[in-house]
């Protein structure tokens, strides 16, 4: 029995055949590997693009250049932009005046001191997707950096799977010899993306050696609840006056080179545009957040953005320094600033606050007005919170009269407007009243 089982195997390998030879002189297509293709689904279609397909180009994108690294080929393009470039109502140089220690102190990183913005890269990518780990490609890789107060825009791009080693290596080694990385949400999408691949392919990330500003959260901080969303592209308009034309969002990248890579029509030059604007839009935000606490640019101009917002969060910048004299100061510039309007709507908030500032500064019978000025008032959180926070000034200063209202009020108001632990907390002030007595349950 084994002996015939022997013999048919044999058969079998002898009735095998090659695959054809290709004919001489043909390119054959490059078949990409199966883990690439089984990821290569992009985020949107050609279906839902804004536009037609007008603008689409077949094969490289122009300008291109080959990039010979340590490790091998890759595309690369340059642009130079002078001292006078301007980006939006921006001029790229406005970003060279920046200080250091500023940025350091308005993004709460004393790291940040030593970067510095003349000297170091401004970074943002294109990639496959979101996810992170091996599956996800950064295609395109762009670094801005200024030389002799000219910007220079690099973007590393990847015409083939394949060329991602050497185009890593090469951003690593320059981003190593930069003084920072700017970036916007960078430290959260970018920064480990690169770091993935570059573990991958045993090449040592630069990230770790350099100050990095991630213009995503100080900018979120300074103009929080002021705009509908977070994106790059919001901040850009209105605080830099960036408005694009005909730009591709970013999540039409994907689908962009990988008809590039089929062979197919592809809108890689419009990614290559959005990819240096984001840039470029690093270079002026990065100016702007660096002149928040001046509220003016060089020239005198007043800051665009929301100044009560700016002034709220500059209030908290100081306070959590225990600079409480500083804070107060903020605080009553939001609250004549436009939208103020007293005691309702957002104010409440900068009232509350204001009145808090009032009481580490010892200045209790000014806080103490304060806060029954909002507890009676307002049927809202700042106005649970100031019954609370009115309790133990009036019983330090034994006024009585102002406990016995807090005590029967202010529980209902707390219960009503606040949850969570906000509202533990603030129903632990009543509690360890003496005289209180049992409140509504929760």
């Amino acid at each position: 029995m084994t002996s015939e089982l022997f013999a048919k195997l044999a058969r079998l390998r002898r009735e095998e055949r090659p695959p054809a030879a290709a004919p001489r002189g043909l390119a054959q297509p490059a078949s990409l590997p199966d883990w690439f293709t089984a990821r290569r689904a992009p985020q949107a279609s050609v279906e839902d693009e804004p536009e037609s397909l007008a603008g689409r180009t077949v094969g490289l994108p122009e300008d291109l250049g080959e990039h010979a690294g340590g490790r091998g080929p890759f595309a690369a393009r340059t642009r130079a932009y002078d001292a006078g470039a301007v980006h939006g109502d921006w001029a790229l140089a406005e970003v060279l005046s920046a200080r250091a220690d500023e940025l350091a102190w308005l993004a709460r990183d004393s790291a940040l001191a030593e970067l510095d913005p003349a000297r170091c890269v401004y970074l943002d990518i294109e990639t496959t997707g979101l996810a992170g780990g091996a599956g996800t490609i950064p295609f395109l890789v762009a670094l801005g950096s200024f030389e002799d107060g000219v910007f220079h825009l690099w973007q590393a791009f990847l015409r083939d799977p394949g060329e991602e080693a050497a185009a890593l290596a090469e951003v690593a080694d320059r981003i190593r010899g930069a003084r920072g990385v700017v970036s916007f949400f960078g430290k959260s999408f970018d920064r480990h993306r690169l770091e993935d691949k570059m573990r991958l392919h045993r090449i040592a990330p630069p990230f770790a050696e350099q100050p990095h500003l991630d213009l995503y959260h100080p900018l979120r901080r300074l103009y929080r609840g002021v705009f509908l969303d977070g994106r790059l592209a919001t901040f850009e308009r209105e605080l830099c006056g960036v408005e694009r034309e005909g730009d591709l969002p970013g999540s039409f990248a994907p689908l962009a080179w990988f008809d590039f890579l089929a062979g197919r029509a592809h809108r890689l030059e419009a990614v290559f545009r959005h990819n240096e604007s984001d840039v470029l839009s690093l270079v002026t935000l990065a100016a702007h957040l660096a002149r928040a606490r001046s509220e003016a640019r060089l020239d005198g101009r007043a800051l665009a953005g929301c100044g009560r917002a700016r002034a709220r969060a500059m209030a908290e910048l100081f306070s959590q320094r225990r600079e409480h004299a500083a804070a107060l100061e903020w605080l009553e510039r939001g609250l004549v600033r436009a939208g103020s309007d007293g005691v309702s709507g957002t104010d409440g908030e900068l009232w509350f606050r204001h009145a808090e500032c009032l009481r580490r500064l010892g200045q209790l019978e000014r806080a103490l007005d304060e806060f029954l000025r909002l507890g009676p008032k307002r049927r809202d959180a700042p106005g649970a919170r100031a019954s609370a926070a009115a309790l133990p000034i009036a019983r330090r200063m034994k006024r009585t009269d102002l406990v016995r209202e807090a005590l029967a009020s202010g529980p209902q108001a707390i219960e009503r407007t606040l949850t969570g632990r906000a509202r533990a907390r603030t129903l632990a002030v009543f509690a360890r009243s003496p005289g209180h007595a049992a409140g509504p349950s929760g």
